[in-house]
């Protein structure tokens, strides 16, 4: 499921606004793009970053069916994105080509970059098993750190997609390479890429800020309403019958309510702002016209979706969606921190197995349909021997189950409380 809507559904959205773009460009209804640079605004403009969305679910723990098709989506659609983007980009340069031509640069950039960055992401995982690193921390991190960021470099060298590869390896290091680093390492590598996250999110809303009043932009209104309302059309084509096909094969249906709020989730973002900026075009007029666009369509997907999540969920009534005031706010901040770290593991079972199950019956009812997958198969009896350390195998396998998201958070509560105790009695 969450490949579908990652890739089919991004090609969906993407070919829809362009195409339409293109053609509301004929009746004067906005301004006039050539094919190539519609179905470009329309690639880049399909980049979805709910990060609003994946904070508010979090707060308000909605059923884990919702939660990992929207998060398992963002994770891919940036990446398939991007290669649409640089797919297109190449083609409206191009004198000739004939019609398979698009396809198959799609699957070479988009393959042959995931499978650069998973082989990258195995050696750092042989490396960091037998070289024993530990015995440095700092080099230890610094080399998971830069081979982590290797792929980008090489797959951008080869001409494919850096994104697709540093996606992969940072997925594939996250499930195998991280359980060889020592403790020190894990705890510093994970507080490490959360602050980077942080950093470089701030840097892009206050660019995005920057943007608004000092680029020289070229607003062209009804460019700008008509790319909101096929920003919000192509999605709707994206999700719904997408959704209408997959629950024929899925034992746990995807809901109405769970399709809509995926819908309403698809907020845009850093990475379609990026894009624009880099948006290439015969006549300037039509990049300054595109990047305007796009920081509208940014702007209003992040103020009124973004802002309008919660009430809409509340609305709903989506299951989950009531029960945040079952934890403390002081510890929500540390159980969310858990489940950050456990979502690069876990985002591989999600996609290999379809999708997430709404409570723990579920997947234990899904037990054999995981043990006869052929993938799972693959990974159990070959891939975590031969790249994780004897010792630390158990702590992966349970790493991507529930519990150990359980047994962490009870024992932060009880850290907790003992700290409050503690601060309560100093003598003791």
């Amino acid at each position: 499921s969450i490949l579908s809507f990652a890739v089919i559904g991004t090609l969906i959205s993407a070919v829809c606004f362009g195409v339409g773009l293109y053609l509301l460009g004929f009746v004067a209804g906005s301004y006039r793009f050539s094919l190539w640079d519609a179905l470009k605004f329309g690639s880049l403009i399909s980049a979805v970053d709910p990060v609003a969305t994946i904070s508010v679910f979090n707060a308000l723990k909605v059923n884990k069916t919702l939660h990992f098709l929207v998060f398992g989506e963002s994770v891919l659609n940036d990446a398939v994105a991007i290669v649409l983007y640089q797919t297109f980009s190449e083609f409206s340069h191009a004198e000739s080509f004939n019609s398979f031509t698009p396809v198959l640069n799609f699957f070479k950039m988009f393959f042959g970059s995931a499978f650069i960055g998973f082989l990258i992401a195995c050696l750092t995982a042989l490396i960091l098993k037998y070289a024993k690193l530990s015995v440095s921390p700092t080099l230890e991190l610094s080399f998971y750190v830069l081979m982590g960021y290797l792929p980008y470099f090489i797959c951008e060298g080869l001409g494919m997609s850096g994104i697709m590869g540093i996606l992969a390896s940072g997925t594939t290091l996250a499930h195998y390479a991280y359980f060889n680093l020592s403790r020190s390492s894990q705890m510093a590598s994970h507080q490490s890429f959360r602050m980077m996250s942080y950093i470089g999110e701030t840097f892009l809303f206050v660019y995005l800020g920057a943007a608004l009043t000092t680029f020289r932009h070229r607003w062209h209104m009804m460019t700008v309403l008509w790319g909101i309302i096929l920003t919000l059309l192509s999605r709707a084509a994206n999700i719904y019958p997408l959704s209408l096909v997959l629950n024929q094969y899925r034992e746990q249906k995807i809901s109405y309510k769970n399709q809509f709020i995926m819908w309403f989730s698809g907020l845009r973002g850093a990475i379609a702002f990026a894009l624009s900026l880099n948006f290439s075009s015969i006549q300037e007029e039509t990049r300054k016209v595109v990047v305007s666009t796009t920081l509208a369509i940014v702007l209003f997907t992040v103020i009124v979706l973004g802002g309008g999540t919660m009430p809409v969920l509340r609305l709903l009534r989506v299951e989950g969606a009531n029960e945040s005031s079952v934890s403390s706010g002081s510890s929500r901040g540390q159980e969310n921190g858990i489940r950050d770290r456990m979502k690069g593991p876990r985002i591989v079972n999600e996609i290999v197995n379809g999708g997430g199950e709404s409570d723990v019956e579920q997947q234990e009812g899904s037990v054999l349909q995981q043990n006869n997958s052929l993938l799972m198969q693959i990974e159990s009896e070959w891939l975590r021997p031969a790249l994780i350390v004897p010792e630390r195998r158990a702590a992966a396998q349970e790493f991507d189950s529930e519990t150990v998201l359980e047994n962490n958070t009870n024992s932060i509560h009880q850290s907790h409380q003992e700290m409050i105790q503690l601060n309560e009695n100093p003598l003791q």
